[in-house]
């Protein structure tokens, strides 16, 4: 069964994934070359987290990177190769990091010594984000990488969904956008439909079939 994480829950991942963040910064391949911000996104931000059905759950981020670059973002491949350098050098021993088609994926599992994929706890999607915000990065071929344009931002699903009462959100999020995330989690990662577009898709179908709004 699926259930939502609360915020208190989470608070181990999130101080995990701030302190991967800072460790980022200061690695070789990213220190004097890239500077950037981190944002949560998606599901941490709405504080409506859920884990599936052996209680596992993941956050997204976007790393944005910022016009004081030294080496801008004329070169995804490098920009995406120097990141997965970086993340795979930082993470810890329980971790193991995926290089996803949009995202750097970092898996963490319980225990200290090695990653686990049996006792895996939560994940992280890091999307690397154009110093314009207007793209993202996407893997288009074997090593070899593109900026492609972000989708529309959408910023009135987010005021449809806090418009909505306590119930309607967890009837929203459990019966209709949950089962949908995890059919998608069952497709091989690149036919996948993002999550935060499941959301945007929800909330809609939502307030259509309520005759809401």
């Amino acid at each position: 069964m699926v259930k939502r994480v609360p915020f208190s829950e989470s608070k181990e991942a999130r101080e995990r994934a701030h302190k991967l963040i800072q460790d980022i910064r200061r690695h070789p391949s990213i220190d004097k070359h890239y500077t950037f911000f981190c944002r949560p996104i998606g599901s941490q931000k709405r504080r409506c987290i859920v884990k599936d059905y052996v209680g596992k759950y993941d956050l997204d981020y976007q790393i944005v990177l910022t016009k004081k670059s030294k080496d801008g973002d004329s070169n995804p491949t490098a920009i995406k190769k120097a990141f997965l350098r970086a993340f795979t050098d930082c993470r810890n021993p329980n971790e193991e990091v995926d290089d996803s088609t949009t995202v750097v994926t970092v898996r963490c599992s319980k225990g200290e010594s090695k990653f686990d994929v049996q006792k895996e706890k939560y994940s992280f999607d890091f999307v690397i984000i154009s110093i314009d915000e207007e793209k993202r990065i996407r893997r288009n071929g074997s090593n070899e990488y593109t900026w492609v344009q972000l989708p529309t931002r959408n910023s009135y699903i987010y005021e449809r969904f806090d418009c909505l009462n306590a119930s309607q959100k967890i009837d929203l999020l459990e019966n209709h956008l949950l089962p949908r995330i995890i059919k998608e989690k069952n497709k091989n990662e690149s036919n996948r439909i993002a999550t935060i577009e499941l959301f945007y898709q929800e909330v809609n179908n939502y307030y259509q079939r309520n005759h809401l709004g």
